[in-house]
């Protein structure tokens, strides 16, 4: 089977430093950079004769080339990526968030990223390890109502997630862009070997299963999720327990299916919080109120008022200065 062949860029930049950086995080992203070219040494034809999937422009002045593209060009073309930050900021990270989350409209996400995309990278050195660990558990209406959490969540926390979400294998790299917009939580796709630190957010992949090892590193199977669902809830459930009980607990939001209910049981047994997101706040409140009817519930409550709840439980059994 042949794989696809990941989107094309055309990059037209003014100074050789910007058109170096922009192609080495758009190849890091995943993306062919098929041109990187100087304005003074292009006319429109040779622009014509460049088959791109999209162009990006960044260039300080009006162009008549620019011109000649906006007008003429078959395919779309995206103006300025911004002023790109220090690569050691903290606001680096942002800025390739925000630009890939301008790219995956018109592109879709590459079919084997290079690397990890924004925010996915190694951690930043010094970065602490989570002290404890939260299995974040969705399907119907969940991304929305995650972000939610996370927006009202301080990520200077000492606590790291894990984000199991029934979705379409096809949207799995755009949930981290969704989930990191507008808040400093570093959203990650997996790496097997990779430990948890603060402030990060683990999306669970939907084609290859997730565990962890006794010391709390991350293992990845090409071995099927378990069951009918992509990925498991219940697998992730009793993966995080085992791992890193008693620093650790659920919440279960918006979803549909009963996906982790018989797990929620066995974290209560062992005294680990399980939440749920109450029902006037999920969009579809039928996986949250199945743990809830079951008993396995100790708290409900929308995503700011768990939020809320979840600085307070660190700051009672993990004190540290919020």
């Amino acid at each position: 089977m042949i794989e696809p062949a990941a989107p094309a860029i055309a990059l037209l930049a003014g100074t050789t430093q910007k058109r170096q950086l922009l192609q080495e995080v758009l190849e890091g992203f995943g993306y062919r950079v098929i041109f990187a070219g100087a304005p003074e040494d292009l006319d429109c034809a040779a622009l014509e004769a460049i088959e791109a999937d999209a162009w990006l422009l960044e260039l300080a002045d009006e162009s008549e080339l620019a011109d000649w593209l906006l007008e003429q060009s078959p395919v779309p073309v995206l103006l300025g990526a911004g002023e790109v930050p220090h690569h050691e900021s903290e606001d680096y990270p942002r800025w390739k968030r925000r630009l890939l989350a301008k790219l995956l409209p018109l592109l879709g996400p590459p079919p084997e990223p290079q690397c990890p995309p924004p925010g996915f990278e190694n951690a930043p050195p010094g970065l602490p390890p989570a002290r404890c660990i939260w299995l974040l558990a969705a399907s119907l209406g969940g991304p929305a109502a995650v972000k939610r959490f996370l927006d009202r969540l301080p990520a200077t926390l000492p606590v790291a997630f894990v984000y199991a979400q029934h979705i379409d294998a096809g949207f799995e790299a755009q949930l981290p862009v969704i989930l990191g917009r507008q808040n400093t939580w570093r959203v990650l796709n997996c790496v097997s070997g990779a430990h948890l630190h603060e402030g990060e957010v683990l999306v669970a992949p939907i084609r290859r299963s997730l565990s962890f090892s006794p010391e709390g590193q991350v293992r990845l199977s090409d071995t099927p999720w378990p069951g009918p669902y992509q990925p498991s809830i219940e697998t992730l459930l009793d993966a995080v327990a085992g791992a890193f009980a008693p620093a650790c607990g659920a919440i279960i939001f918006s979803g549909m299916g009963e996906d982790g209910v018989q797990a929620c049981g066995r974290l209560r047994d062992q005294g680990i919080q399980v939440w749920t997101q109450d029902a006037e706040s999920a969009a579809c409140a039928i996986m949250p109120e199945a743990v809830k009817d079951a008993g396995y519930s100790s708290r409900q409550g929308s995503p700011e008022a768990l939020a809320d709840a979840l600085r307070y439980w660190v700051a009672q059994e993990w004190p540290v200065a919020l």
